[in-house]
């Protein structure tokens, strides 16, 4: 099971891949479990790497019916971790540092 942990240094959200096929992914996020494609994926993935090296830009997670997930936003003021419905609806807020490690995790970190 392949795992992404976004924190803030407070609080963290787990998420993690339980299944694969070749067009989908069962992720895990929270105690909740949405299905994406792979291309919203590694799409979401790439965005996210872009959004940390530039230290600006959203990056945003879709399920397989195009509903927004997952928003990582970078900004001068710090990095907004949101999460939407279905899962429960929170919002982590913390700078770029917190952002390394899940960059890491991701593992797409040389591609760019």
């Amino acid at each position: 099971m392949h795992t992404i942990e976004f924190s803030n240094g407070n609080d963290t959200v787990h998420v993690a891949i339980e299944s694969a096929t070749r067009e989908r992914l069962t992720v895990k996020i929270g105690e909740s479990r949405i299905v994406t494609s792979v291309t919203a994926y590694l799409s979401f993935a790439e965005a996210f790497a872009e959004a940390f090296h530039a230290l600006q830009g959203t990056a945003t997670l879709r399920d397989i019916d195009e509903n927004e997930v997952i928003d990582v936003i970078f900004s001068h003021r710090g990095v907004r971790i949101e999460f939407h419905n279905p899962l429960s609806e929170k919002t982590l807020q913390t700078d770029q540092s917190y952002m390394t490690e899940s960059m890491r995790q991701i593992g797409i970190w040389n591609r760019l």
